[in-house]
């Protein structure tokens, strides 16, 4: 959900152990039982031909404390967090999976309850639409965009793009406007009556091991999946450059890749803040992906937020692009 300063997590750190009792290790996730089979995705005979290509705009970065983002880190090891605008254009669209931080961000921020505006900081680099030429990163597309989830970091730009059509499940919308202010949620960020609002509809069609799945070009190369955990809504997008570039956006069902690798939860006061939905799906839908990633090494996981996990050469305007599927 949210990126926090390393000073306000330093702080956080004596307080989170004495208020809830537990040491910087937690608990780790299971992964023998009830984590579904994970099944290898995308293969070079499954797609069409035409070029993609994907880029990483980050909008705003900041360190914080590893400690923060993982059970088992250190308050001394520092991790450097994006707050980013995913540009993936395909043959047919130029889409963006979340938006980062917006042109209004400082505005909507003052909605922000006042006990968490000391823990939460960033350091605005720039709003998408104003860092981004997008006809000449995916010329001659429309834009639309796909929102993992609307929490205030990924939902900050949606009002400067009046208009496309933002793409997000019926759940999170509902959720985001009942609990308004709170829980990662800033109404302000998605009041305005000209945004565009497409409902992702899954069909019960499996991909990898979700039971349901949206292809959104129909040729396999961009698939949404419901990820359950974090938010009522929150969702996840595969994306297959090609037979040897495939990607698992996560959104925040873990900070750091480590979350799936080891597999971890978020520190638990972390996750007392940020993860609304049921604790037990959230460790369900980590064990998962750290099953996809376990069967298929090649797949790259790509927490919303975590910087290492980015694909080399893609921070924009630089981008990876795919080879010939011909």
């Amino acid at each position: 959900m949210m990126i926090f300063s390393a000073r306000a997590g330093l702080a956080l750190a004596s307080l989170s152990l004495a208020a809830i009792g537990l040491a910087a290790c937690g608990n780790p996730v299971e992964t023998t039982d009830g984590a579904p089979p994970a099944v290898v995705v995308g293969s070079a005979a499954d797609l069409t031909s035409g070029e993609m290509k994907l880029s990483f705009v980050i909008t705003s970065r900041t360190n914080a404390p590893e400690a923060a983002t993982i059970e088992g880190g250190s308050w001394t090891v520092e991790r450097e967090l994006g707050q980013t605008a995913l540009l993936v254009c395909h043959p047919s669209k130029l889409l963006m999976f979340d938006t980062g931080l917006g042109r209004d961000i400082d505005t909507q921020f003052g909605d922000m309850p006042f006990y968490l505006k000391p823990v939460f900081a960033y350091d605005f680099i720039g709003a998408a639409v104003d860092l981004v030429d997008f006809d000449a990163f995916c010329p001659g597309r429309e834009l639309e965009i796909v929102i993992s989830h609307l929490h205030w970091d990924h939902a900050s730009g949606i009002e400067d793009f009046a208009g496309t059509p933002v793409h997000v499940t019926q759940a999170e919308r509902e959720a985001a406007h009942i609990i308004k202010n709170g829980a990662g949620y800033l109404a302000n960020q998605t009041d305005a009556k000209d945004i565009n609002w497409q409902d992702i509809a899954f069909t019960d069609t499996p991909y990898a091991s979700y039971a349901q799945s949206l292809d959104m070009f129909g040729d396999g190369r961009v698939v949404l999946v419901p990820m359950k955990g974090h938010t009522a809504g929150s969702i996840g997008m595969f994306v297959t450059l090609d037979a040897e570039q495939r990607f698992f956006f996560t959104g925040d069902i873990t900070w750091v890749v480590e979350g799936f690798t080891l597999p971890a939860h978020k520190h638990a006061l972390m996750r007392a803040i940020a993860d609304g939905d049921d604790i037990s799906l959230l460790e369900t839908e980590i064990a998962r992906v750290h099953a996809l990633g376990q069967a298929d090494p090649d797949l790259n996981l790509v927490p919303a937020h975590d910087v290492s996990a980015y694909a080399a050469g893609a921070i924009y305007p630089d981008a990876i692009a795919s080879a010939s599927l011909n």
